[in-house]
Formats: C-alpha cells, structure tokens, sequence
C-alpha cells in the first residue's frame, strides 16, 4: 500500500520546512502540556492527602460516638480517596506520555535540521500510536454513549467534533513528515546513483589506459628488430 506523498506545507512552506515548523510548535505544546500536569499533580496529591486526613478524622469519631450513618461515612472517604489515586495515575501515565512525545519531537527536530530520516522514525511512530487511539476513542462503546467515548464514555457533539479535528490534524502533521522522510530517502539513493556512476567513469579510463598498454606490449613483440 502506497501513501501519497505531499509536495509542500500548506501551500506556503516546503516539506522540510513544514517539518521543522511542526516539532517546534510540538515541542512548545508539550511544554506547555507538562507545565499543566505538574500543577494538575500537585493539586491532586494535596487532595489526596486532605482525603486521607479527614478519612482518620472519621474514624476517629465514629470510634468515639455512636452514629448510625457511621459506615456510610466511612465508605465515601474511601470513594473519594480511590478516585483520588486513580486520577493521580492518570496523571502520571500523562506526564510519561508528553515526556516520551517531547524527545522524540527532539529528535524529529534534530533530524530536519540535519538531513537525517533515521531520526524522524520515533516520532513518526509515536504520532501514529496517537492518532489510532483518538480515531478508536471514535467508535467505543461505553455507558451511556453508543458511538463515542472520549472520557468516561460521556461526550456531546462537540466534543466528538473537537476528537476528530484533533485527529485529523496530528494526520495530516504525519502524512508531511513522512513526505519528508521519503524525500530525504530518495535523494540520499540519487545521491548515491550519482556517486556509483561517477566512480564508474573514473575506473574506465583506467581499465582502457591498461588495455591499451597491453595491446602496445603484445604488437611489440611480434615487431622484427631493425639491424
């Protein structure tokens, strides 16, 4: 299966241009991204810890009096404490998710700037990795949404639109980092024809000077001496 290559970005920029637009637009995304979620972890583990404190606070006083609705009580602490540790993973598998997109939009950069494709190649997998799972987030089926689940299974229209420009988006950033990448890889095999063929023609004229002596050698040989 071929993919059909673009020829420039947006009509304005070349390919390796665009690409080189497009990891420093990412890398100042993900800076952004990872400011949030530092600030977004701090506030969870302070919730997290005031949940637990008033989890001990509970405690404390259903062992102290006698309260009917003590167990009820109780059991939401411990609601709001595990969802509070589940979003703290959450978060945590984000931080991980941008710190992985950031180098390897460090080495799409790197790879632009100096004409390296090979460099090009994590990036490239891991926006892949990220436009299947906004394009499957589409199509699950979760509580009460039949066609799409964004988070929690609960998302409106405009949210589903919002998916979907994404997606397509970080495919179309793909379809011209991958032109770019097969644009290096076509002029390096050029380069590389260009080259084979230049040594060619310097070894010929060796070989036909050598031929040539030869032949003088062997016609010299069967010339009779003049006495």
């Amino acid at each position: 299966m071929k993919i059909g290559l673009l020829k420039n970005f947006l009509h304005c920029f070349q390919l390796r241009q665009g690409t080189i637009l497009i990891a420093i637009l990412q890398l100042v995304l993900s800076g952004f991204i990872t400011i949030f979620i530092i600030l977004g972890l701090t506030h969870e583990s302070g919730i997290q810890d005031m949940i637990a404190r008033d989890t001990e606070d509970v405690l404390e006083r259903e062992a102290l009096e006698e309260i009917t609705s003590k167990h009820i009580n109780s059991h939401r602490m411990e609601l709001a404490h595990h969802n509070a540790t589940e979003k703290v993973y959450l978060i945590y598998c984000g931080l991980v998710i941008i710190i992985v997109h950031f180098i390897s939009t460090l080495l799409l950069l790197y790879g632009a700037l100096m004409n390296n494709r090979y460099l090009m190649t994590p990036w490239m997998m891991v926006m892949m990795t990220i436009i299947v799972a906004l394009f499957i987030s589409l199509f699950l089926v979760q509580q009460d949404c039949p066609f799409i689940a964004v988070i929690g299974g609960k998302a409106n229209v405009i949210d589903r639109l919002l998916v979907l420009i994404i997606a397509l988006i970080c495919l179309y950033m793909w379809l011209v980092v991958y032109s770019t990448y097969r644009y290096f890889e076509i002029k390096k095999g050029v380069i590389h024809e260009v080259h084979t063929v230049n040594d060619q023609k310097y070894k010929h004229p060796v070989i036909m000077d050598q031929s040539r002596k030869q032949q003088r050698q062997n016609i010299s040989l069967f010339q009779p001496y003049n006495v």
